[in-house]
């Protein structure tokens, strides 16, 4: 951990004069803000500020608490819809569900009538939290601990993860992550530490990532070994729509440069002759501080289904399209804004010091890493590469150039560099 915070203090520090790129949600005027004091608690950006309370108001529209148990986002009456049924189902003691499958606490949420509502995953039972009740990570934990975690991810914010993986896909329209936010929830089925919490209370809530439930999706890898098996087992306006569904998982994964792609866990839901659709789940282990590739020679973490023949196929036209009107520097310095200030809802609990202190720097080495990839993806587009050739390129770091006005040229807006590798010593050669 103290590597990993060394690392990304030395990532920043030749930019950290140059690149100041702190969320604003409301930039202000640079002669207004000129004039303008921040407080204490104020964060600046290119001469606006923003208060944590601002910040804390943000996070709110995706972000529930234990008093307030819907999200302020008017986009998601459905969604609080959905969490309403399930606190009174819990209420009336229909209780989550530990899912056995995967790595991680993971429960399946239940209405009063017991069907299935939504998958919680705490945060203190993420797969590399010391709350997590599955007893392979436990011992891989204390037996085998030179092997454990993801040198590229931050620790333990699997939740917050998941949430910014739903909020991309809804600001790109790519519609293949259900809808996932934060939330806190309270039962006596989940993991507690029982020896100390029996003598105070029960349980307690617990906050993590709410996704809601999709019914009728089978796992991917099951579907497309059926399809290798039967020729006609799709219709060529089928087969159509599953490569533009499978395209925009891509666009998604590359976006968030996913490191735990895999066939299990990418559903298709397919009725012949009626629907077709993709649902991308467990998007916990994304958002990297730097590249998978410049950080271990050993584990890459390379997407799963660049291996696919599908991946070679042409981008369909309309996504082309629709994706290089979007992707805009207003839209990517908006979506940065947005992921910055929801990682920052996290507060480390525990002993690690080392990266508490240093957040602010990895939070804003992820945001380079993001644009990195958004600008190798726009370029792939322009270029029409296949997904495929797309995971192929080179990985880069994008930073904002400092006091630079909006504009449709990105190479006056942002500073590109290539990320390498770096040569660190690891006595276990896992690293």
């Amino acid at each position: 951990k103290k590597g990993m915070a060394n690392m990304a203090e030395e990532n920043v520090q030749e930019d950290y004069n140059s690149t100041l790129d702190q969320p604003s949600l409301d930039p202000t005027p640079e002669s207004e803000a000129s004039s303008s004091s921040a407080g204490p608690n104020d964060i600046i950006t290119n001469g606006s500020s923003i208060t944590e309370t601002e910040v804390e108001e943000l996070i709110s529209q995706f972000a529930t608490t234990s008093t307030r148990f819907e999200v302020t986002n008017a986009s998601d009456a459905d969604f609080n819809y959905n969490l309403g049924n399930a606190i009174l189902a819990i209420d009336a003691e229909i209780y989550p569900q530990l899912i056995c499958e995967g790595s991680s606490g993971s429960y399946y949420v239940f209405d009063q009538k017991g069907q299935k509502l939504a998958v919680f995953k705490p945060k203190d039972e993420e797969p590399f939290a010391p709350g997590n009740p599955k007893w392979p990570k436990f011992f891989q934990r204390v037996l085998c601990i030179c092997c454990f975690g993801r040198a590229c991810l931050i620790p333990n914010i699997g939740y917050l993860a998941e949430t910014a993986a739903s909020i991309i896909d809804e600001r790109l329209e790519l519609h293949v992550v259900p809808k996932t936010r934060i939330v806190k929830l309270k039962s006596p089925t989940f993991n507690y530490r029982k020896w100390f919490y029996r003598f105070i209370s029960p349980s307690y809530f617990k906050e993590g990532s709410y996704q809601l439930y999709v019914d009728g999706y089978r796992q991917a890898g099951e579907v497309l070994r059926e399809w290798e098996t039967n020729e006609n087992a799709l219709t060529e306006e089928e087969r159509r729509v599953f490569i533009e569904k499978f395209q925009r998982m891509c666009v998604l994964d590359y976006v968030i440069r996913n490191t735990d792609r895999h066939d299990d866990n990418w559903l298709i839901r397919h009725v012949p002759g009626k629907d077709m659709k993709i649902a991308a789940i467990d998007n916990g282990l994304s958002f990297p501080f730097q590249h998978p590739e410049c950080t271990s020679r050993f584990r890459t973490f390379p997407f799963a289904w660049a291996s696919l023949n599908i991946a070679n196929e042409p981008w369909d036209r309309e996504l082309r399209q629709k994706l290089l009107k979007k992707l805009t520097q207003t839209c990517v310095d908006s979506l940065c804004r947005e992921i910055r200030c929801l990682f920052r809802h996290h507060r480390s609990e525990n002993s690690e010091s080392m990266i508490r202190h240093n957040q602010p720097l990895l939070i804003r080495n992820q945001m380079r890493v993001l644009r990195g990839q958004i600008w190798n993806l726009r370029e792939a587009l322009e270029n029409d590469e296949t997904p495929a050739e797309m995971v192929r390129k080179t990985p880069i770091l994008v930073s904002k150039r400092r006091n630079k006005k909006k504009s449709d040229d990105w190479k006056n807006a942002y500073k590109v560099k290539n990320a390498v590798l770096i040569n660190r010593f690891c006595w276990c050669c896992c690293c």
